[in-house]
């Protein structure tokens, strides 16, 4: 089926105005890095003090005329606090999980309850180490040091942006230079270009920027992977009738299913 002109018109559009955004972002981020840091730096501190303001009005309301610095103090305490929490409660769940693993009692997917235990043991490892790293930080938001939080910020900022223009770029392509674009090859491409859309939007308006900040947890490695998976899904399911996907999905079973 040969896709007209005016009906590749819309789809480019799209494409094409995602693609110039995302470039002139990560343009921006290498023409202009100081002015970049400085609104970068101001968002950062925004956010940080509205969750200090959040923490002590949910745990030291009785001393609500706090300065800035004790408000942060409120924040580092919630999180060295919630630290302790999540590693005591690591340090009950783990062993039992593995104990009954070597147990008479299981007997039936024992590996999968031993693999269990290691992966809840690394999670949540790595949330008390993230909390842990969220009270040095705020430490350095109450002394002004801002410096690893920019620099995280604008990395992520252009990972984002380069993700974005390497898969719009791709899609862009596959429109325009397909003599033939058929129901595969414009499906792929609609499907790609809205998740792009709907995980930009989540990317900047749906999480936690303090936490973000904070505990150092930036989010584009992990957008990053989330279209590469994606577009990995949509071409096999596209182009290769799902047989990779039926192929992971009956190795899983096997593992876990025994």
């Amino acid at each position: 089926m040969r896709m007209s002109v005016f009906g590749k018109a819309p789809l480019i559009a799209v494409q094409l105005t995602g693609l110039i955004l995302s470039a002139l972002l990560v343009m921006v981020t290498f023409t202009n890095p100081t002015q970049v840091e400085e609104r970068l730096q101001s968002f950062a501190i925004a956010k940080v003090e509205e969750a200090a303001d959040a923490a002590w009005a949910a745990g030291e309301v009785q001393l609500a005329k706090g300065d800035r610095a004790e408000r942060l103090g409120a924040l580092a305490r919630r999180f060295g606090l919630e630290a302790e929490a999540l590693d005591l409660k690591r340090q009950q769940i783990v062993p039992a999980l593995l104990s009954y693993a070597l147990s008479d009692r299981c007997q039936e997917n024992c590996e999968t309850w031993a693999a269990l235990s290691v992966i809840a043991d690394s999670a949540m490892m790595q949330r008390v180490a993230q909390l842990r790293i969220g009270t040095e930080t705020v430490q350095d938001f109450v002394l002004a040091r801002y410096e690893s939080s920019v620099r995280g910020l604008l990395l992520d900022l252009r990972r984002f942006g380069l993700v974005n223009v390497v898969v719009l770029s791709l899609m862009l392509g596959l429109v325009l230079f397909r003599d033939v674009l058929n129901w595969r090859f414009t499906a792929f491409s609609i499907a790609l270009t809205g998740y792009s859309a709907w995980a930009a939007y989540g990317y900047v308006a749906k999480q936690n920027w303090a936490l973000t900040i904070l505990l150092q947890d930036w989010a584009a490695p992990g957008y990053q992977m989330g279209m590469i998976f994606v577009a990995c899904l949509f071409f096999d399911w596209l182009f290769l009738r799902g047989k990779i996907t039926e192929m992971a999905l009956n190795a899983l079973s096997g593992l876990f299913g025994g």
